[in-house]
């Protein structure tokens, strides 16, 4: 999820990755069902205290069940997490339970810093304790509860 652009390209700061488990299935996620074993962290799971096995479909406790867990555990993956070259498309991953933003939208430059900038989302069901239906919010960056300074361009 956490990337640095700089003056010679992009990488990843975090150097794993973080998925929702809610229904996962070898069928469904091969690369990351394969992904959960020593050495991963699953969050909010149900698991039986038997044998150890985890019932993906089982909410509850949450439904932002989640498993972190190192990229080398991806075949294939890019490591380390970079490239020494500038992006030539930029996809925003956003959450717009509104329509504001269409899901598929090709942006200016300057519409691109702004949305980033502002970073319109919703919380949503599953997501945010207490949230039953979706309410926009802004997080600047997409990640405001991390950042340290105020973002600018």
């Amino acid at each position: 999820d956490e990337h640095v652009w700089h003056a010679k390209g992009v990488f990843n700061i975090e150097g794993g990755c973080y998925a929702k488990t809610i229904g996962l299935t070898r069928e469904k996620e091969p690369e990351i069902y394969d992904a959960i074993r020593f050495g991963s962290i699953l969050e909010n799971v149900v698991f039986d205290e038997q044998t150890g096995a985890v019932d993906y479909d089982n909410v509850s406790i949450t439904e932002n069940t989640r498993v972190a867990y190192p990229l080398k555990f991806i075949p294939n993956a890019r490591i380390p997490a970079k490239v020494e070259h500038h992006p030539k498309q930029i996809i925003l991953l956003t959450c717009d339970a509104f329509g504001i933003l269409p899901p598929v939208s090709k942006l200016t430059q300057d519409q691109v810093m702004y949305h980033f900038i502002s970073g319109y989302t919703a919380k949503v069901a599953g997501t945010e304790e207490g949230v039953t239906e979706p309410e926009a919010t802004f997080s600047a960056c997409f990640g405001a509860p991390f950042l340290v300074w105020h973002p600018s361009v």
